[in-house]
């Protein structure tokens, strides 16, 4: 784990109404929420995607750093995962032991990537916590995502890591449990719609959601939550339109909006399931006035204020 990042900002004074993310990151000794970054675009670069996902962790905590802390709450930056020399499947199982290390520990891992191969380390984190210490819950997988990311390969990429998942929980003899919202039909082979059918997924395509027909996204999502213990949300920023999220490894078209997203991802977390969150493709490399980087901040802030 490397963490050279220094969590700087604006000071507006000592009280504790001027404290923004950044006075308070690192300031306990057992901290509620973690963040893990994970520096890859190995998982891209395979998929045949553009390369640049790798610098987004320290990107996204530039603009977190300053948002404001309007409750007491308490996060440690537990540094990052890099993914070197191509090494892909050692980068994600290093993930994988660091998220199930927090778990463990009673923190709430937030894991900021990269590509999204990335979930199957987070997946596998989160799996391999369960088996020990919980291991007769199941797992449900949120996906925001225009993409399924269930590509049969040779070699693990940032196409195949639900597959990937998949293919853990039946071989551990787990029920294979995933949602993915906002699917794009452009955006998906025919197999991999058959793909997903095949392994009995749910998923909800873009032009359904939408703001006019949330109370049938919503019964969806409530279905899907009632038969799982808890939750690994991912949100790739793909699902997003390029004029939102300008800087991820595949530009949308089309997507879905960020009013909509976030009353559905507000729903998610009442709940109170989610175990782990993980958040892919933000690309520094392609991004137009830290758009993206600003997106994900975003919606790790939503998260942690549950606004």
């Amino acid at each position: 784990m490397s963490n050279i990042f220094q969590w700087t900002g604006r000071h507006d004074g000592d009280a504790i109404h001027h404290q923004r993310i950044f006075h308070i990151m690192n300031q306990s000794e057992r901290a509620e929420y973690v963040l893990i970054g994970f520096c890859s675009d190995e998982g891209v670069q395979r998929n045949k995607g553009r390369i640049g996902a790798a610098e987004a962790p320290n990107a996204i905590r530039k603009q977190l750093a300053n948002l404001p802390v309007h409750q007491p709450i308490s996060i440690a930056d537990r540094g990052d995962v890099i993914c070197e020399n191509g090494l892909l499947e050692q980068a994600q199982q290093t993930l994988a032991d660091q998220v199930a290390e927090s778990l463990a520990q009673g923190e709430k891992p937030i894991v900021l990537g990269g590509g999204h191969e990335v979930a199957y380390g987070s997946f596998s984190g989160l799996f391999q916590y369960l088996q020990t210490h919980e291991p007769d819950k199941n797992i449900g997988i949120i996906n925001f995502d225009a993409h399924f990311d269930l590509r049969e390969a040779e070699q693990a990429s940032s196409g195949t890591p639900f597959l990937q998942a998949a293919k853990l929980s039946e071989h551990h003899q787990k029920q294979f449990n995933y949602l993915c919202i906002g699917v794009a039909n452009h955006a998906n082979t025919k197999v991999l719609f058959d793909t997903a059918d095949a392994l009995n997924c749910s998923y909800l395509r873009d032009h359904e959601v939408n703001i006019f027909n949330l109370n049938n996204v919503l019964a969806a999502v409530d279905a899907f939550i009632e038969k799982v213990d808890c939750l690994y949300v991912t949100i790739d920023l793909d699902v997003f339109a390029a004029a939102v999220a300008p800087g991820v490894s595949a530009p949308a078209v089309k997507g879905i909006d960020l009013a909509t997203f976030e009353a559905i991802f507000k729903h998610i977390q009442e709940t109170g399931k989610i175990k782990l969150l993980d958040i892919a493709e933000c690309n520094p490399k392609f991004d137009l006035d830290n758009r993206t980087a600003k997106l994900a901040a975003y919606i790790v802030y939503q998260y942690l204020f549950n606004q």
